[in-house]
């Protein structure tokens, strides 16, 4: 592809034309249409939800003791103080029980806030470097992708720091272009972010590297800049210098404890050198894909204004694939710029401008280049929807095996066909109306069915229904609306996560219960026995007399409490 006149043009739409313009209220009202528009896919839901052991339950237990203990400067879990990641998701959890009471979709409010925020806030930055298109669809296709829709429905830190970031980095950007009072907030979002996950907001800032140096003039002498990291950090010393006058050094140790082992050997054993490498492509698909295609785009025709958008994520990749643990969660940070490069693709790739039903009006200096990318993309997308469709039918045929998919069968035909009208249309070019704007709607459109039919699945974003709908007076044999204290019995790491689940949806959780404990009958009345322990020790033999069972966790009561029968 090689644009005629000057190469370093990314298209016909210059930049300068989308720089000057005045409709800053068009861009605003586009950004606030795209975003509510996103809104279905992170409530819809095929269930009522549940949430998963770990990190789910954990923190939404921190967050509803907090509530009950009011120790805002030491979260517990079951009465043990948790230093090892920072309080600000767990003071937004416990903001959101505050208000609309102690349920799954409180404790997934604030994630859900986060991912919908950063959708304009990419745009908005994508606007600073990118002809105004680009950056429309880039917020489109945010939203699209499977891990951040995900990850934006669950608890957890990671959708909720990469907000943070970006929100610094615009500051960042709109301070280097001299409205300086941006500075300011450039250092709030690096206090927050040190308050939601510690030294991880580090990463990034190394990944910002290349645009610091290229933007050192507008910063570097720049006291606003520097009082506003000062400011951050003072934020996040607010609660760490209070918090280790209270706790003692071991609120610093488990803070730099944890990530230290996480960088010194694989947390997740399953995760290989090779993971993302095959994790960003199968779950971002198909817009991991034109991401590198708008990367190489960028890289070829104007990478020195554009260095933000393709240096950043490059570079983020690469810290996260030299740190050891690898996890799916880590990658939430690079959806929003893979977004940002896909916007770029599209942009490229459209045989007409979006507002532009005539080959003849249209800028002839890229014509000649556009079509081929929409022809090439096309036909690769129309293969993967043969496959699809293929797929599809199988499912519905009752292949042995594919019972999995049974759910999608209809979605995987309907998503097969939408891929293969893309060469349809591109063919059609000269005759459709409006072609443009018909090929990239298909193309949205068959990722929109994609995650409708994802979202709506019983399962999605529902971990423990088990847990969740345990009718707690049935168990205990009473009718009395106080529950008793139930401690919560765990091995080790193989009963963990269930055990951090069991424990938000026990009304009354006490204590952790190990396997010493439990021998030395040093726990209450009630107490939920895990599997693990289940096999290797006799309730009997142990004085207690089982209750109620539930996904092999075991409810039960002291014997010499039974027969005096329910005591709170």
């Amino acid at each position: 592809m090689r644009p005629s006149g000057n190469p370093n043009r990314l298209s016909s739409t210059s930049f300068v034309q989308f720089r000057r313009d005045p409709n800053l209220l068009s861009f605003w009202g586009l950004s606030l249409w795209i975003t509510g528009l996103a809104v279905p896919l992170f409530v819809l839901s095929g269930a009522d939800p549940s949430l998963a052991g770990c990190d789910e339950s954990f923190y939404a237990q921190m967050a509803r003791e907090l509530l009950r203990g009011g120790n805002w400067l030491g979260p517990t879990f079951l009465g043990e103080p948790f230093f090892e990641k920072p309080p600000l998701l767990t003071w937004s959890v416990a903001l959101s029980f505050a208000l609309y009471g102690v349920n799954e979709w409180a404790a997934r409010l604030p994630g859900i806030l986060a991912a919908l925020l950063s959708i304009p806030l990419i745009g908005w930055i994508g606007r600073a470097f990118l002809p105004t298109r680009a950056a429309l669809l880039g917020m489109a296709v945010l939203p699209l992708c499977y891990l951040w829709v995900q990850q934006g429905r669950l608890v957890g830190q990671d959708v909720p720091l990469t907000c943070l970031e970006l929100l610094g980095i615009l500051a960042l950007v709109n301070g280097s272009r001299g409205h300086r009072r941006w500075f300011w907030l450039v250092g709030i979002a690096f206090g927050l972010g040190l308050l939601m996950k510690s030294a991880m907001i580090l990463l990034p800032g190394v990944a910002l590297i290349p645009y610091l140096w290229q933007q050192r003039r507008h910063w570097l002498g720049s006291s606003s800049f520097w009082l506003g990291m000062l400011l951050g950090l003072g934020i996040f010393g607010l609660w760490l210098v209070p918090a280790m006058g209270v706790y003692g050094a071991k609120v610093l140790a488990a803070l730099v404890g944890k990530v230290w082992d996480l960088g010194r050997e694989p947390f997740h054993a399953d995760a290989t050198g090779w993971y993302y490498f095959w994790h960003l492509p199968l779950h971002g698909f198909p817009w991991t894909v034109l991401a590198l295609v708008g990367g190489w785009l960028l890289l070829r025709q104007k990478p020195g204004s554009t260095l933000l958008v393709w240096s950043f994520p490059l570079l983020l990749l690469l810290l996260l694939q030299l740190y050891p643990t690898k996890t799916p969660y880590y990658t939430v940070q690079l959806y929003p710029w893979l977004a940002l490069l896909a916007g770029v693709a599209l942009d490229q790739a459209l045989p007409f401008p979006l507002r532009t039903g005539s080959v003849a009006t249209a800028g002839r200096g890229s014509l000649r280049d556009r079509p081929h990318l929409a022809q090439v993309l096309s036909w690769g997308l129309a293969a993967v929807g043969t496959l699809l469709l293929g797929l599809g039918v199988a499912v519905r045929r009752d292949v042995e095996g594919l019972e999995l998919l049974q759910p999608h069968a209809w979605s995987l035909v309907a998503i097969g066909l939408l891929y293969l009208l893309l060469p349809a249309i591109w063919s059609w070019r000269r005759v459709l109306h409006y072609a443009g704007e018909l090929w990239v709607g298909t193309l949205l459109a068959a990722s929109l069915l994609t995650m409708v039919s994802i979202v709506l699945r019983p399962d999605f974003g529902n971990f423990n229904p088990a847990f969740a709908q345990m009718d707690w007076k049935q168990m205990l044999g009473s009718a009395d609306p106080d529950f008793p204290v139930v401690d919560i019995g765990r091995s080790g790491l193989p009963d963990v996560c269930q055990a951090q689940a069991l424990a938000f949806y026990t009304p009354n959780p006490g204590r952790w219960v190990d396997n010493q404990a439990l021998r030395a009958g040093e726990h209450g009345d009630y107490l939920w026995v895990s599997p693990v322990q289940a096999q290797q020790l006799s309730l009997q033999e142990l004085g207690l007399q089982p209750l109620a069972e539930v996904e092999g966790w075991q409810l039960a009561r002291r014997l010499d409490r039974a027969a005096g029968g329910f005591s709170p």
